[in-house]
């Protein structure tokens, strides 16, 4: 591998301008055939073989007018009543009825008394339904249904979209949240590099990895669902591990280029070393967001995809576009006074005998290996080291109490009641919930399937079905049975109390399922946007510790592999799992508990969706794996060439801490710059993540890891034999750096 990642390399550099000119061409024509062939995301909560998906097939199949994905048109007058302007309202409502993909669309005043009005005749709630789920209507069809609605407006009715109509034409914008990061990812590469181009090349990449990454995502929505939240997610994640990823090849190379390699020879070392550990650590991450799958919701398992397709590009990049890119700035990746080094020491090894030359890099060598052993980040590394139970307890103490929250997480869903104030689906929200009450914006439909018996018996059984449902704890309100004309079913709609996001409305759900339906004599189903989210929810609870298995178990096997040691995929299992700990903690104090939800857009506690959880436990169990692979490759690495166990820990911290460090910043800015998103759920993901690097890059990586790694001294390389014999040897550092040799040219390189 590590062969072949240097060929890699080299050629890269090599052969910069073709290479880069290929990946030009490659990401301009994926955003062309995105244009043409692209699809559109869309969110679809159905859980297959659940109640409500079977119920929803049910009431598609012998409901037309009902089936279809429900939205509503809801009128508002603040003058008198709505019936006021009826003859408005109904060519408005006939317009709506008239658009591409509307099943139906109700004239709510066609009959008196109306269901659709509020007592007090101002709030009107005119249901529709479509063929499709209205998230994925564009931008255009909005202008098309404001059209249709103008007649009610005209005649001063407030007219707002309710329900799956309040998505329409909504589109993630996430530019001011990528410029934010890139700037400021731009800034700290800056700090640390002191070169410009070296701050610029990992950014170049991301950009062209993530772009290409995001169109054949488009590309791929054309034949598959992906959540509207995928695309954002996805950048988020992609952005930081590209950037981290050229940060890690860059520094690398300049290292090099200060212990006198030519460019070339350099950029090949980097790919077959930080390349091997990026190659491992990228396929970590991917395979570990894949096994979202786990979780058996297609929703779920889509936004993994989602990610890992960015995941998987951005480490394509980093192996082929950034070698390029360096090949292409040669010294100028160097700031000005080390680019002046080199070529003084260059031009004086030229002067000297081989001999002498090769004695002069290597005494320089030296120097700075023990400068860099004896920087501020290895003698923290020491003074860890020289008291690992004190600091690691510490360390320890502090991500369990982090994690106290945890024992109180409310996993619910949000609803139409978080969005924006001025968006339109909170106006209707709100309007819904002052003239019908808040459990309005969810109501439920008890579908049944009629058994064969005559009608009377039949309506006796619907009647029956209505008394008991209205005598529920929970229930505001229950409307009159409707049968289809075949008299085969019926459905039953219910008006809970309380709003659809309330652990209450999921209890009612629960309740007339276990309490109420069992007795009706016919087969029945709970169907409606809240009653799919709670079985949504319970399929991704109850599959959390699959995937938490299978994550811990493959990064433990890959960890094994890439170290030959047992121990260290074991340690990195259990720390990991106390960081994400600590993360969920302050993702539950900050969103539910509402402590400093305002500096994130919040106003209001808020639960945390069901698949919350799960996708971070993937996406930050995957991501600890970089910062674990890129440290313990360096002590490993430190420990082979010293057989000091407590001295290899000092240099691989003072080898990667700086490097990690400026990595977990600038991971955490571009996570943290997305909680401008509206999205409440992508805010939790920006916050979690940006707690989670931030708890694995300090607390973990610089006192956790060096505690443990002391405290097991040479028994953290430990392998059993008959294990020893079937694992391949990769040597994730790769083999030992050759000593310097004598350059054969006496030639000089000029100045860049």
């Amino acid at each position: 591998m590590h062969a072949l990642l240097e060929r890699l390399g080299r050629g890269a550099a090599r052969h910069h301008w073709p290479v880069i000119g290929v990946w030009l061409v490659i990401v301009v024509g994926l955003f062309v055939l995105r244009s043409f062939f692209g699809g559109t995301y869309v969110n679809n909560y159905t859980v297959p073989g659940s109640e409500s998906s079977a119920g929803l097939n049910v009431l598609n199949r012998d409901f037309a007018k009902q089936g279809g994905y429900s939205g509503s048109i809801v009128f508002h007058s603040t003058s008198g009543k709505v019936s006021d302007q009826a003859a408005a309202v109904k060519t408005a409502m006939t317009n709506v009825g008239g658009l591409p993909d509307v099943v139906a669309a109700t004239d709510p005043l066609a009959t008196t008394p109306s269901p659709y009005v509020s007592k007090d005749g101002t709030v009107v709630n005119a249901p529709v339904s479509f063929s499709v789920v209205p998230a994925a209507l564009d931008t255009d069809y909005l202008a098309s249904l404001d059209t249709a609605v103008k007649p009610a407006r005209d005649a001063g009715l407030e007219v707002e979209y309710g329900g799956g109509a309040g998505q329409i034409g909504k589109q993630a914008d996430d530019q001011l949240s990528e410029a934010i990061g890139l700037t400021l990812a731009l800034i700290l590469l800056f700090l640390m590099f002191r070169s410009i181009v070296a701050a610029a090349l990992p950014l170049v990449s991301a950009v062209f990895s993530v772009g290409g990454g995001l169109a054949i995502l488009g590309l791929l929505a054309a034949v598959k669902e992906f959540p509207v939240s995928a695309p954002t997610v996805a950048t988020l994640l992609g952005l930081g591990v590209a950037i981290d990823y050229g940060l890690f090849l860059v520094s690398r190379h300049r290292e090099q280029l200060d212990n006198g390699m030519e460019v070339e020879e350099s950029i090949g070392r980097a790919e077959s070393t930080s390349g091997a550990a990026i190659l491992v650590a990228g396929g970590t991450v991917v395979i570990a967001i894949l096994g979202l799958y786990v979780s058996g919701v297609p929703f779920v398992g889509a936004l993994g995809l989602s990610s890992a397709i960015l995941v998987a590009v951005t480490v394509v990049a980093a192996l082929t576009l950034i070698p390029a890119l360096l090949g292409l700035a040669g010294l100028l990746v160097l700031n000005r006074a080390d680019r002046k080094h080199v070529v003084e020491e260059r031009a004086l090894e030229a002067e000297l005998e081989p001999d002498a030359a090769a004695a002069h890099r290597a005494e320089e060598r030296a120097i700075r290996d023990a400068k860099h052993e004896q920087s501020a980040f290895a003698r923290w590394g020491r003074r860890v080291s020289d008291r690992p139970w004190t600091y690691g307890t510490i360390a320890t103490l502090l991500l369990l109490i982090l994690t106290i929250p945890l024992l109180s997480l409310n996993l619910g869903q949000l609803d139409a009641g978080t969005d924006p104030a001025e968006d339109s689906s909170r106006k209707a929200y709100d309007l819904i919930a002052q003239g019908f009450g808040p459990g309005a914006n969810g109501p439920l439909t008890v579908v049944v399937s009629l058994p064969t018996q005559d009608a009377s018996a039949n309506q006796a059984l619907l009647t029956n079905l209505t008394g008991a449902l209205q005598k529920t704890q929970g229930v505001a309100a229950v409307q009159p049975p409707t049968t289809n004309p075949a008299g085969t079913t019926a459905a039953v709609n219910v008006v809970p109390t309380t709003s659809p996001s309330s652990a209450e409305t999921e209890d009612l759900v629960n309740r007339i399922r276990s309490d109420v339906l069992p007795g009706v004599g016919a087969t029945t189903y709970v169907v409606g946007t809240v009653a799919g989210y709670v079985d949504f929810t319970e399929k991704v609870a109850g599959r959390m510790l699959w995937l938490i298995g299978a994550v811990v178990l493959l990064a433990l096997i890959l960890l094994t592999v890439a170290f030959r040691s047992v121990v260290i995929g074991v340690k990195a299992a259990v720390l990991n799992l106390l960081s994400v700990g600590a993360a969920y903690g302050v993702i539950v104090a900050v969103f539910q508990w509402g402590w400093g939800s305002s500096l994130v857009g919040i106003e209001e506690t808020v639960p945390i969706p069901s698949f919350v959880p799960m996708l971070m436990f993937a996406i930050v169990f995957g991501l600890s794996m970089d910062y674990e692979v890129f440290l313990l490759s360096r002590v490993h690495e430190a420990w082979v060439a010293t057989n000091d166990s407590h001295r290899a820990v000092a240099i691989g911290i003072g080898a990667t801490a700086r490097v990690i460090t400026t990595a977990a910043a600038i991971m955490i800015v571009v996570f943290l710059s997305f909680v401008l998103d509206d999205d409440p759920t992508v805010k939790m993901l920006a916050v979690g993540m940006a707690v989670a690097v931030l708890i694995d890059a300090s607390v973990v990586r610089m006192v956790l890891v060096p505690s443990v790694m002391t405290l097991l001294g040479d028994k953290a390389w430990w392998l059993p034999r008959w294990m020893d014999r079937i694992i391949p040897d990769i040597q994730l550092e790769g083999a030992p750096e050759p000593p310097p040799q004598p350059r054969e040219s006496a030639g000089v390189p000029p100045t860049p």
